[in-house]
């Protein structure tokens, strides 16, 4: 490039000149032509022998009308060709060899290069039927304003052999590439090398790189935020280009690529068979794209054909339609997609896909029954460059409608953010089928905490109503985070049971065992259904409020029920308890007191049940063992009590209520004071009801013996009290007759 201006100096200067003329001869002359400024620290001189030819050494040259250096070269050697000098006296400049440069090549964004001045001719003295142009251990720095991004090349020999031959022309390269170097290092490095055949028409002007191969290695390893190993590129095809200025006017390129990141194996190929470009527009024709990636469990896929794709230069291209087709696959799940936008691309590392719609299936293994439906129309953005996927979708799932928000950012660690609202999710139909009267959960089975192992979330999901199988939720809002194998949705709610939930809730895969945590308040629940649901129980029915804060560890259900801790706080409004009526029992016992024998009876009636106002007890759970000592019953005629234990593990039920009856209902008058136990024991779906008549009988003998002892007691008082009255009445008698005997006796006469 140096060497259009050097090289004119030949025209004027003689072949004696000394060093110091003719390197300020060179650099005046450049200075002149180019409005660059060049120095000359080493010698500059000229040799006939064995061609004529300019050397220069140790020199550097900025860019126009600046300070900023844009080329350093140990050694530049300018052949020229020697009848033509002899003969015409014209020099004709037939090889360039610079040695050890360094270049600092910038394409700006409107596509322009910083060198193109220098390519322009500026001396008629001088022609040019190069031959050979080589750059031996180069080093070049390419920024690229148009597309973005840096890229360094060392050790760099560049050979450009045969140029005016219009057959065999060749360009050979080999050196090395860098990525992002900064003072840590390089975060990526490679071996280029290259070939391709060079046919230069002078008439037309126009550059055709023909039957180009380069491939690019991967040398070493990469740093450790790219993670990337065993890459290699391969670029094959045809490039034409106009000459003064330099621009690619057309051709054809195949581009393949394959490396490992991180455990997994990524291909892409990329085929153009149809470039064209003009100074207004760029067009790829036929354009097809396929990406690949495998691991030991799973597998993506993604290609989409182009028909045509075009736009302007300024790193802008767009097609109408674009079919994309992409599938994930892995042993828990399984997502197919097929999408259809107008594609637009900038600056070769951002697409946008301005108005797409998306068809798609979605299963896993906890969804084993086909597959959920995908119908979403939206907009997107992708960012290869700064891994960033950003979808705006609204649409169906399964039928309900969902808009949603999603950002991924990261493909090696994705990382997302999400915001969906969806009005209907029943996952009934894709769940495991489970036989009549069969337990629908394995409480033995492990968990599979596969969908959190990699999970990096953050956002919130709203669900209008959920239903897994006979479990309905609705309203259910939340905040969602995970990381690090742990999830927690905090703040938690929905409508449960007719009732309200507020909360939050956690699990940590991470620890071993896993932990769960959930605390949550329940208002205005119907505990009947949420029985029924959770333990298959419908003994209760009411209006209940419900505090808990529950902590257990493990890796299946059985394991929870063994390890639960913490407190539970119920308080039922007017419920009833099924398949027992205590006021019954108190109304019999009272009635046929003499019948009972403390043999059990049976309760599991149907209708029976007994109705309360009011029911409040406080559990205390502890390694799956809930306990409870203050229950309060409020159910008018009566007045429950009681305490006891549930073996979560076991699913046992062992518990004791005392049941005393209202003195002021006349029919209850006879058990005044007594207490009829009443116990609960055996499984916690099905307990077995017994009324204790025994200690009821027993109370009751105790009542009538002590009845009794304190009847005799009150008589024999009332007897001892009688005999001492009228002991001291025949005291009081003889004293009183004593008297009157001493009014009637006359005195004794006295002795003389």
């Amino acid at each position: 490039m140096l060497a259009i201006s050097l090289t004119a100096l030949l025209g004027v200067l003689p072949y004696f000149l000394s060093f110091d003329v003719l390197r300020e001869q060179i650099i005046n002359q450049v200075q002149a032509d180019t409005q660059r400024t060049m120095t000359i620290s080493g010698s500059a001189h000229m040799v006939l022998l064995p061609r004529p030819a300019i050397l220069i050494s140790n020199t550097t040259l900025t860019e126009p009308n600046a300070r900023t250096v844009f080329a350093h070269a140990d050694r530049v050697k300018v052949v020229f060709r020697l009848w033509p000098l002899i003969t015409t006296g014209k020099p004709v400049v037939h090889a360039i060899e610079i040695d050890q440069p360094e270049l600092n090549i910038v394409r700006h964004e409107n596509g322009t290069y910083n060198f193109e001045d220098l390519l322009r001719p500026h001396s008629d003295t001088t022609e040019f039927a190069l031959d050979k142009l080589s750059f031996n251990q180069a080093h070049l720095n390419w920024q690229d304003d148009f597309l973005g991004g840096e890229v360094s090349l060392s050790n760099l020999d560049l050979t450009l052999d045969q140029l005016t031959d219009p057959k065999d022309g060749r360009l050979k390269v080999d050196g090395q590439i860098t990525l992002g170097e900064n003072k840590a290092g390089a975060s990526w490095q490679g071996q280029v090398v290259g070939t391709a055949a060079m046919r230069y028409l002078e008439k037309e002007r126009t550059l055709r790189v023909a039957d180009i191969v380069f491939d690019v290695t991967q040398r070493g390893q990469s740093d450790e935020k790219l993670k990337l190993s065993e890459a290699h590129l391969q670029a094959t095809g045809n490039l034409n280009y106009s000459w003064q200025p330099l621009r690619l006017a057309g051709g054809d390129m195949k581009i393949t690529t394959s490396a490992v990141r991180a455990g997994q194996h990524w291909n892409a190929t990329l085929d153009v068979p149809d470039i064209s470009l003009t100074e207004s527009a760029l067009g790829l024709h036929r354009l097809k794209l396929k990406i690949g990636m495998k691991d030991q469990q799973s597998e993506f896929n993604a290609t989409t054909n182009i028909p045509t794709m075009g736009g302007g230069q300024r790193g802008f291209l767009r097609t109408d339609s674009a079919q994309i087709n992409v599938r994930y696959k892995s042993p828990e799940q399984d997502l197919s997609v097929q999408l259809v936008s107008p594609l637009e691309l900038y600056r070769g590392h951002l697409a946008r896909l301005p108005s797409y719609t998306l068809t798609g299936s979605y299963t896993n293994i906890n969804l084993p029954r086909g597959a959920i439906r995908l119908a979403l129309s939206g907009r997107g953005d992708l960012d290869m460059r700064d891994e960033n996927l950003s979808l705006d979708s609204v649409g169906t799932l399964d039928g309900e409608h969902l808009s949603s928000q999603i950002n991924l950012e990261n493909f090696l660690d994705p990382q997302f953010r999400v915001n969906i609202d969806l009005a209907k999710l029943d996952l009934t139909p894709y769940l495991p089928v489970v036989a009549k009267g069969a337990k629908t959960v394995n409480h033995n089975a492990a968990f599979d905490f596969w969908w959190l192992e990699k999970l990096k979330a953050l956002g919130s999901v709203k669900i209008g109503e959920l239903v897994l199988q006979n479990l309905h939720v609705d309203d259910l809002a939340f905040t969602l985070l995970a990381s690090n194998k742990r999830l927690v949705l905090d703040p938690l709610s929905a409508t449960l049971y007719e009732g309200r939930l507020n909360g939050r809730a956690e699990i940590d895969a991470g620890k071993k065992p896993a932990y769960f945590r959930l605390e949550q308040t329940l208002s205005n629940m119907n505990i009947n259904t949420l029985l029924t649901d959770t333990i298959d129980n419908s003994r209760f029915e009411g209006r209940s409020d419900l505090t808990l804060d529950v902590a257990a560890v493990g890796n299946k259900l059985s394991d929870l029920s063994k390890t639960a801790g913490g407190n539970i706080k119920i308080r039922l409004k007017q419920g009833a308890i099924r398949g027992i009526d205590i006021p019954l029992l108190l109304r019999t016992a009272s009635q046929q007191i003499k019948l009972m024998n403390g043999e059990t009876a049976p309760f599991s009636v149907k209708d029976a049940r007994t109705q309360f106002s009011e029911l409040q007890a406080t559990w205390l759970l502890k390694h799956g063992l809930a306990s409870n000592n203050d229950l309060n019953v409020r159910a008018g005629i009566l007045k429950l009590t009681g305490g006891g234990q549930i073996d979560l593990g076991a699913g046992q039920l062992n518990y004791m209520m005392k049941a005393s009856a209202n003195p002021d209902v006349p029919e209850l008058s006879g058990l005044k004071g007594l207490v009829l136990p009443i116990s609960f024991t055996g499984p916690l779906n099905a307990p077995e009801y017994k009324a204790d008549y025994a200690s009821l009988k027993e109370q009751i003998v105790h009542k009538q013996k002590a009845e009794q002892e304190a009847q005799q007691a009150q008589e024999k008082a009332k007897a001892a009290a009688a005999e001492k009255k009228a002991a001291a009445q025949r005291k009081a008698a003889a004293n009183s007759s004593a008297k009157s005997s001493a009014k009637t006796t006359p005195p004794p006469a006295k002795k003389k």
